[in-house]
């Protein structure tokens, strides 16, 4: 959860002949907002926990990747914060064992002003192709967004393949691969790629 607090102290900024400073607040884990003296405004943004990669029993049968995490943003008055609110981080989804679907990325919220679910995550399948997991959705914001799906995977062919995991707007979701295990994601939100084993 991204917050960035607008006050009428300090000389960061001249908006509309007052001074204002602009402070931000990143939660990584959960916790409380509490907004600074005199904030008038907070622009929050929040993703959801991406869903996990499945995982594969075998070279033929590949696994598919996880969804990535709803995404919103919303403007919000400092007389709906309040005094403070709940900050809820939504943990990362795990890969699937072998084989078994990728977990569910979890929920991320502030109170309950604005809230995004986890990617679902990526199927595995005993032949063929398995499907990627959906993208999570957002709700409470200006702006609401649907996480990128997890990619298919393919065990049909000469050459298997498991699916990538689906970005965020944080970040890549993990890699298709052919020779390896699950790739993890590299950014806030990001579904895991499937394994192959």
């Amino acid at each position: 959860v991204l917050g960035t607090n607008l006050s009428m102290s300090g000389t960061t900024l001249n908006a509309g002949g007052g001074v204002v400073t602009v402070k931000r607040q990143v939660f990584t884990a959960s916790g409380t907002y509490t907004p600074s003296a005199g904030m008038l405004y907070c622009d929050v943004e929040v993703v959801g926990g991406g869903g996990g990669g499945g995982g594969s029993a075998s070279a033929s049968n590949p696994a598919a990747g996880g969804g990535a995490g709803g995404y919103g943003k919303e403007l919000v008055t400092a007389a709906t914060i309040g005094a403070s609110q709940t900050v809820t981080i939504g943990a990362a989804g795990a890969g699937g064992g072998t084989p078994g679907a990728g977990s569910n990325g979890g929920t991320t919220s502030l109170g309950a002003i604005i809230s995004a679910t986890g990617g679902t995550g990526g199927g595995t399948a005993s032949t063929g192709i398995s499907l990627g997991g959906a993208g999570g959705t957002c709700s409470g914001g200006d702006a609401n967004g649907t996480g990128e799906p997890g990619g298919y995977s393919n065990g049909e062919g000469t050459t298997k393949v498991s699916g990538a995991g689906g970005s965020s707007i944080y970040g890549g979701g993990g890699n298709s691969v052919i020779t390896s295990t699950n790739s993890a994601a590299t950014g806030f939100g990001a579904g895991g790629g499937g394994g192959i084993a």
